[in-house]
């Protein structure tokens, strides 16, 4: 649906306005046009407009995209209205937005996200610096890349240190994953 020759890709104002997505089409796996809101012009009090203007001067540099502006997508009706009659694709951070698009293709940033957000499955042995000590008592806490907590049995003395771990199992939370380990290695004392 995203990927493929040349596409036509519609983006709402609150994905326009979040830097990353320039970041994500300047990696060069996307060609085709973009359609995009226009901004309102930027202003010192409006600092959400004057992203969107950054993002939409750093899109137009990227090779293989044309970028056009159309104020009517700064409407929800006008976004389902241009996905339908340029036959594109909505790419959008609201799974609302994507839901409201009429059966019209829409991908999600978390969508996309969830795709290479790594699998921590029991049994895998990671490396990991425990941060701070945990609820428990014993437990140290550590983090991945992404914000990925780490509950490590036995390493509440581990403080500041690094340790090897292997998975025991995870879970997905309200705020993000939690996988919970323990020490690879015993002290013995």
């Amino acid at each position: 649906m995203l990927f493929g020759p040349r596409k036509n890709i519609v983006l709402d104002y609150d994905t326009l306005s979040d830097s990353r997505i320039a970041d994500f089409f300047e990696l060069g796996l996307v060609t085709g046009r973009l359609l995009l809101p226009e901004p309102p012009p930027p202003s010192d009090s409006d600092h959400r407009a004057r992203r969107a203007w950054e993002t939409v001067g750093r899109l137009r540099k990227v090779k293989g995209l044309a970028v056009k502006l159309d104020r009517s997508l700064l409407e929800g009706d006008g976004l389902a209205a241009a996905v339908r009659r340029h036959k594109a694709t909505l790419l959008t951070a609201s799974a609302e937005l994507a839901a409201a698009c009429d059966g019209g293709p829409a991908v999600t940033t978390l969508a996309i996200y969830r795709l290479f957000k790594p699998a921590y499955l029991p049994g895998t042995e990671l490396r990991v610096r425990i941060a701070k000590k945990g609820k428990d008592k014993n437990e140290g806490i550590a983090y991945l890349e992404g914000g990925v907590k780490v509950v490590v049995d036995d390493a509440a003395d581990a403080v500041g240190s690094e340790l090897d771990v292997t998975i025991q199992g995870a879970l997905s939370t309200d705020v993000g994953r939690v996988v919970f380990a323990r020490r690879k290695f015993t002290e013995v004392r």
